[in-house]
């Protein structure tokens, strides 16, 4: 059984803001930040980029614990989907979840 995802923005964007912060043209999955030359105050003005850009808490030091770009990726996705579904419950009851 296939287990058919919706298309999700996030690698394109977050891969502009690993590329504008790190001046290097691009980035795959297995791109590791450290190893593209970043250090923690990047780390910190990436976390601050795609928390603006994705609307979702992004701290730095998941940057710091797990460098490579699929996972900070993946935590993202998995941030935008509780708040999305936050924001529904809230919907369906006038309530907060």
């Amino acid at each position: 059984m296939a287990i058919h995802r919706k298309h999700s923005a996030v690698p394109e964007a977050l891969g502009q803001i690993w590329c504008r912060t790190l001046k290097v043209d691009s980035v795959d999955a297995d791109s590791d930040f450290f190893g593209l030359g970043g250090h923690s105050l990047l780390a910190i003005r990436v976390s601050m980029l795609a928390a603006k850009e994705f609307s979702v808490d992004v701290p730095a030091a998941d940057l710091l614990t797990d460098s490579l770009f699929s996972s900070m990726v993946e935590r993202i996705e998995a941030a935008s989907q509780r708040t999305e579904t936050a924001e529904l419950a809230t919907t369906s009851t006038g309530t907060e979840a």
